[in-house]
């Protein structure tokens, strides 16, 4: 939130930089961003951990996303009569949660350990379900003029372009790595892998975003990689290649997320308000969709017993904010408008998610 109002105060307010010259550079930084904080949500997701808790936290993320992304959908196209495309693009980057919020309110929640986990869990899911989806969404704005039947097909085979390089190279550069881990420069090598990726997906008429996802994945999930194939490696010492990687990665991500964070709030717009009032009511739908997935996925389980605080944790992160900047990077129609409403969006809901918890839990425990 204070990168984001710092941005506001270098950008609009005191004019330290010149907004309109740092237009130009948005088609190549959103991109860049989605690539890197992809790669690092593909690393952090442990598969077994997603299969040990796949009911719920699958559930959970899957319901969250579906029945906010509907709601907001519906309330954009009707409030700023948006096409249908364009509604869903902006409410899919907003249907998930950040790991960072869910991580800073449950330290000052006495929820239980398993629910802290399947909430983390969730939150990690919520970034392939909602990168995948917004990017999907975007392609087919991308794709207007051809019919129904063309548009899927299009669709589908960029996704399948996407799926088979991401994992097919991940594969291929766990090898790379492990014959090059006692080199120097192996982590900054793998940068140069992740643009790879991105850009021979991007010219294969693929998504580079959904195909780092993968690649981190793959990544992410070496050991259990390895034992699938077969590789003949240490499976203890790629367990520390990975570790150190993904340090490594995680702090690069950081470094790009807190510029991305200010580099959008040069980007906002005061247009009344108007546009902070639309802010807070999408902000509340959010909340309102999040408790009802959460009512619903923890129903007859221990995990309700945390409720209503869990309920009503949407903050956005780095992946939400790179997602929305989107309609600037491509020129989308009222592409200021919505990046200022997605901008409040972020600032409200973050707000909402310490505020909100933190009083019910409260409440609840009188």
């Amino acid at each position: 939130m204070l990168l984001i109002i710092l941005g506001i105060l270098c950008g609009p307010i005191f004019h330290v930089f010149d907004v309109d010259s740092l237009g130009t550079v948005v088609p190549f930084i959103a991109p860049l961003a989605i690539a890197f904080i992809g790669f690092n949500s593909g690393m952090q997701m442990n598969i077994s951990d997603v299969m040990a808790q796949s009911g719920r936290a699958i559930l959970l993320s899957i319901l969250g996303f579906l029945i906010s992304t509907i709601l907001v959908g519906i309330f954009l196209h009707f409030t700023f009569n948006l096409r249908w495309a364009y509604s869903l693009l902006l409410s899919s980057a907003w249907g998930g949660v950040s790991t960072a919020t869910v991580t800073a309110v449950c330290k000052h929640l006495k929820v239980s350990e398993r629910t802290h986990t399947t909430l983390t869990m969730s939150s990690i899911i919520d970034d392939l379900i909602v990168m995948v989806s917004a990017l999907t969404i975007l392609n087919y704005i991308l794709l207007g003029g051809m019919n129904v039947y063309d548009i899927s097909l299009a669709l589908m085979e960029n996704v399948s372009i996407s799926f088979f390089i991401g994992v097919i190279i991940g594969i291929a550069w766990l090898n790379v790595l492990w014959f090059s881990r006692r080199g120097d420069y192996t982590y900054t090598f793998t940068l140069a892998a992740i643009l790879l990726v991105y850009s021979i997906t991007e010219m294969l008429g693929g998504t580079g975003g959904i195909a780092i996802f993968l690649f981190g994945l793959v990544l992410g999930n070496s050991e259990a990689m390895a034992k699938f194939f077969r590789m003949k490696v240490d499976l203890l010492k790629m367990t520390e290649l990975k570790t150190l990687m993904g340090k490594f990665h995680s702090e690069l991500t950081f470094m790009l997320s807190t510029f991305f964070f200010v580099f959008i709030g040069l980007f906002y717009v005061y247009t009344g308000i108007l546009t902070l009032f639309l802010g807070l009511i999408i902000s509340f739908l959010l909340h309102a969709a999040r408790f009802v997935g959460v009512k619903i996925s923890t129903w007859r389980s221990s995990l309700a017993s945390d409720l209503p605080a869990i309920g009503l944790i949407v903050g956005k992160g780095a992946a939400a904010a790179a997602l929305s900047a989107l309609p600037l990077a491509y020129s989308l129609p009222q592409a200021d408008l919505l990046s200022s409403i997605a901008l409040n969006v972020i600032l409200l809901t973050n707000i909402l998610s310490i505020l909100l918890p933190v009083l019910l839990f409260k409440l609840s425990r009188k």
